[in-house]
């Protein structure tokens, strides 16, 4: 592993010499199922975090047991933005929940337990990117900013990459009419680390997928007007090497949009 200065917010590790009965001072109870075995199958043991040159933040979570899939992603963009990651069958073996760590954009880290579901959330003072990598028994989150925007439609190369070089890509868009008048556009990704950028003009919603491809098939402007929400149309175009999502409304409004998994899900009220 590349020596990245880590600092350590808190770790508490279990050792094979523990005294049975014995838990580290300030470490949750593992619970347990009738008969006294461990419901849990995992345990967060460690978070540190890096703050590299050019501000990206890496966040690094190690585990008891090496994780066997990639874990749920929840990403809040409105009113407030944040990234919250469920770990099931995992608990919490550390002194504390909290740490404050007000630079590079990440106002603090919280691990919170409830039963044997452990959720880290991950509170931005703005939006940022993020990606999580597996790497055996550890997770790395690195959070970063978008790139500069430039005037309406001209965006700056990302980092040198090809065109065609994409990592990863937009699978499909589609629209439902929810509760109260409502519209949601609900837009299917090929992966659940795709880098997102959501921002408003005025009455239009913008949602960007950096590096991402798109099907021929899937440029397409959809009018949505008929379905009488404040959604009129929603159009999907490249524009270089990102994929984006223009959603046209009747008005500025306000919006809800998040990610749960591979579906990014805008919403305006």
């Amino acid at each position: 592993m590349p020596r990245l200065g880590w600092r350590s917010l808190f770790s508490v590790y279990a050792t094979v010499g523990t005294l049975a009965g014995a838990a580290p001072a300030g470490a949750q109870p593992q619970p347990s199922e009738p008969g006294g075995r461990p419901a849990a199958v995992n345990s967060v043991q460690a978070l540190d975090y890096s703050v590299q040159p050019g501000g990206r933040i890496i966040l690094r979570l190690v585990f008891r047991n090496e994780l066997t899939k990639a874990p749920p992603v929840i990403v809040n963009y409105h009113p407030v933005a944040n990234i919250a990651i469920d770990f099931h069958d995992t608990i919490r073996a550390l002194a504390k929940d909290r740490v404050e760590v007000g630079q590079g954009g990440l106002r603090d880290i919280v691990l919170v337990q409830s039963g044997t579901r452990t959720r880290l959330v991950i509170n931005l003072a703005r939006p940022l990117l993020h990606e999580a990598t597996p790497k055996g028994r550890e997770l790395w989150i690195t959070l970063w900013r978008p790139e500069p925007r430039a005037s309406d439609g001209a965006y700056a190369q990302l980092s040198g990459a090809a065109p065609d070089a994409q990592r990863h890509s937009v699978v499909q868009v589609g629209f439902e009419r929810g509760p109260s008048n409502s519209g949601r556009i609900v837009i299917e990704l090929a992966d659940a680390a795709t880098p997102v950028d959501v921002h408003q003009r005025g009455s239009t919603l913008i949602v960007d997928f950096l590096d991402a491809g798109l099907a021929p098939s899937l440029e397409q402007r959809l009018d949505v007007r008929d379905f009488g929400t404040s959604v009129q149309a929603i159009e999907t175009y490249r524009v270089q090497n990102r994929v984006r999502v223009r959603i046209e409304l009747t008005r500025p409004a306000e919006y809800s949009a998040y990610q749960v998994s591979r579906h990014f899900i805008a919403a305006p009220q």
